[in-house]
């Protein structure tokens, strides 16, 4: 009894180092600096002249810089396939993500942990019509369908300010050599969407999710784009 006794009290003893050990590693996701994260991600991408996506946990800290990306590391003299640099990359610091290529030769990096419903919500009729330019605005078009408003709405994916219609546009939305996202889907998702900006501009979507103060979870979504060769010999 005695023996029982004072395994069951260490145990006890152990438990809020055990919790506190869990809410540490639970929240240590992501951080790493966006100048950072599109260097590393975006050269890859750039050099295998590469598109696809990138879906994962991070910190959404709206005062500071973001979108913050994975936890990562530069590969030393980087040899073999962009997936093979990538799964290097990201193998270390964090064991959730996960990284394939698609039959059409997207690379998808995804984080087994993350939630894809808002990526699964199905639009009826989705239409670029090229009003404003640029991919910020395609992904704009794509978050203020009704479908997707109403989801986030019902399920409290922040932040509360992409719950309505209304948005902004910085001055690129106007400029005339940004590239137009043109078309109309029908009976897509939001990932399938995503994917179709993709055919305009190379580079890779991201989808980020944040824990939030009220128990919830900010979504923050963006596209980082290839940079030309001549940028990528500069570096």
């Amino acid at each position: 009894m005695g023996g029982a006794t004072a395994s069951t009290a260490l145990k006890l003893k152990m438990m809020p180092l055990f919790f506190l050990l869990a809410s540490c590693l639970g929240q240590d996701r992501g951080g790493t600096h966006p100048s950072v994260g599109r260097a590393v991600i975006g050269g890859v991408f750039s050099k295998a002249k590469a598109s696809g996506s990138l879906e994962y946990w991070g910190v959404c800290d709206f005062k500071n810089y973001y979108p913050d990306f994975p936890k990562l590391r530069a590969v030393p003299g980087p040899q073999g396939s962009a997936v093979e640099l990538l799964r290097e990359m990201f193998f270390v610091d964090d064991p959730e993500m996960r990284v394939s290529q698609d039959a059409d030769g997207r690379i998808r990096m995804i984080e087994e942990d993350v939630p894809s419903d808002l990526l699964d919500v199905r639009i009826p009729h989705l239409q670029f019509t090229g009003e404003y330019h640029g991919i910020k605005f395609a992904i704009v078009t794509i978050l203020k369908t009704p479908e997707v408003i109403a989801f986030r709405k019902e399920h409290k994916i922040g932040p509360e300010s992409d719950w309505g219609p209304g948005f902004s546009l910085n001055h690129s939305a106007f400029a005339p050599e940004v590239p137009r996202v043109l078309g109309d889907l029908h009976d897509v998702t939001v990932r399938q969407a995503l994917d179709y900006i993709l055919q305009t501009v190379q580079g890779f979507w991201l989808y980020e999710n944040c824990k939030n103060s009220e128990g919830g979870r900010n979504v923050i979504f963006g596209l980082i784009e290839n940079v030309p060769d001549a940028a990528l010999q500069q570096r």
